[in-house]
């Protein structure tokens, strides 16, 4: 089985040095593929030149899959725009007036129609898979190609307002490439489609449902990485409190991108009424996770606190190699988010063996299962009662720590690829040439 997938997600994200869900997904499955029998990958890059070079560095870089091939893609535009950017970076460092409006016009001129891959280089490819992105043209034109799309979740469609004013819908930890609307559009009844939760799936069905062939969609469920695993080294969890300058004592921590979505200032309120009413002289609220948008009222809630500055700490990113201690050393991790086509966080928390309070909304339920304690996301009493009952109970603490861990372990990256790899083979069972 010679399969042709998209590295689009893995060149942005190197291009951004940002690691989203999205990408830690994109990238473990391929990984996971690599370890699967029969399977013979390819990558190609969907949306430019410029995305296309910072997936070939990318690829160079990363040991893991550095020997696999990528497509020629149109080679003419190609050569003349390595050659043009090269002058263009030079431009960029030394200041030059204009160079802002040469370099969009650049873009516009080459990324224009830009062709992925060579027609004559498709003729032995069975399988091709977007994990993201819409699937393109010249794929389409190939009919013995079978097109397999990822749609991880529909939420700026079901709620526009959680992504800002924009002309069009787009996710927001990514900038213009990355647009939904596009990639649904690129579906069709022949398409073959992927949902890491049945929330999404039913989702996806209930505003597609004329056009997709509902047999064709597969609920494949994603994992957490090796990086995150129960870190009990007190030497490694103190360098990593000092690095984020959180103070002795038990913390509560949220990890996600600061956005309205997230529910970041009704995690804030509750932490102030808990230690108010609680008296609790030694709990912390450490909130991890880069600026999205519209963050500008978590932090006009904490303002409203002045007595508990010092006791709720911004890390903004954090490094993989810190990951596994922060959701380790936690009390417990909170992630009351009003929508998730999968919810990884809670995993990756489950998976270091911390107890979860998340919401019982979305797909959340379907990751967390009866590990963690799920609650209604405006629900303050009851978070405040929660983090209240593991913080007083030790047992209770314990429980929901074993459970985490037995929760997490029924999610594998190696099961992920095994199952889309099942996947693809029915689609070529389907088709007698296969």
């Amino acid at each position: 089985m010679k399969l042709l997938y998209d590295a689009s997600l893995l060149g942005i994200g190197y291009r951004n040095r940002a690691i989203s869900g999205l990408i830690r997904a994109a990238e473990n499955l391929l990984f996971s593929f690599m370890r699967v029998d029969g399977v013979s990958i390819s990558l190609c890059s969907s949306l430019s030149f410029e995305v296309w070079q910072n997936c070939q560095t990318y690829r160079k870089q990363n040991a893991n899959i550095s020997r696999l091939d990528f497509v020629r893609q149109e080679v003419a535009r190609n050569q003349i725009y390595q050659k043009i950017s090269v002058l263009t970076n030079k431009a960029d460092k030394l200041n030059l007036k204009h160079y802002g409006f040469i370099k969009r016009l650049l873009r516009r001129v080459f990324e224009t129609n830009f062709i992925p891959v060579l027609i004559s280089d498709l003729d032995k490819i069975d399988i091709y898979h977007s994990p993201y992105h819409e699937i393109p043209k010249i794929i389409k034109q190939v009919q013995h190609i079978k097109q397999f799309l990822t749609v991880h979740d529909i939420i700026p469609i079901l709620h526009p307002e959680w992504f800002g004013p924009r002309k069009n819908l787009t996710v927001s930890d990514f900038d213009k490439e990355f647009n939904l609307l596009k990639a649904l559009k690129s579906l069709d009844r022949i398409t073959w489609i992927i949902c890491p939760s049945y929330s999404t799936k039913d989702n996806l069905c209930d505003y597609l449902h004329n056009k997709i062939d509902i047999q064709k969609i597969f609920v494949i469920p994603w994992a957490a990485s090796a990086l995150f695993y129960p870190c009990q080294d007190s030497q490694i969890i103190t360098l990593m409190r000092q690095k984020y300058g959180i103070p002795e004592g038990p913390y509560i921590l949220s990890l996600s991108t600061l956005e309205p979505r997230k529910n970041i200032d009704h995690v804030i309120r509750c932490f102030a009424q808990l230690v108010e009413q609680e008296s609790l002289p030694d709990l912390s609220l450490v909130l991890a996770g880069s600026l999205g948008w519209n963050y500008e009222p978590i932090f006009h809630e904490i303002a409203k606190f002045n007595k508990l500055r010092n006791r709720i700490i911004f890390t903004e990113y954090v490094a993989d190699a810190d990951m596994a201690p922060l959701y380790s050393d936690a009390l417990a991790f909170v992630y009351p988010s009003f929508y998730e086509g999968f919810g990884l966080p809670p995993l990756e928390a489950m998976q270091c063996g911390t107890p979860v309070i998340t919401s019982n909304t979305s797909s959340l339920p379907e990751v967390v299962g009866d590990a963690g304690i799920m609650l209604d996301p405006f629900d303050r009493d009851g978070l405040c009662q929660s983090i209240l009952a593991i913080y007083n109970d030790a047992a209770l603490q314990k429980e929901l720590s074993t459970k985490s861990t037995e929760q997490a372990q029924r999610f594998s990256w190696e099961r992920c690829a095994q199952q889309t790899v099942a996947a693809y083979r029915k689609a070529l069972a389907s088709n007698p040439h296969h």
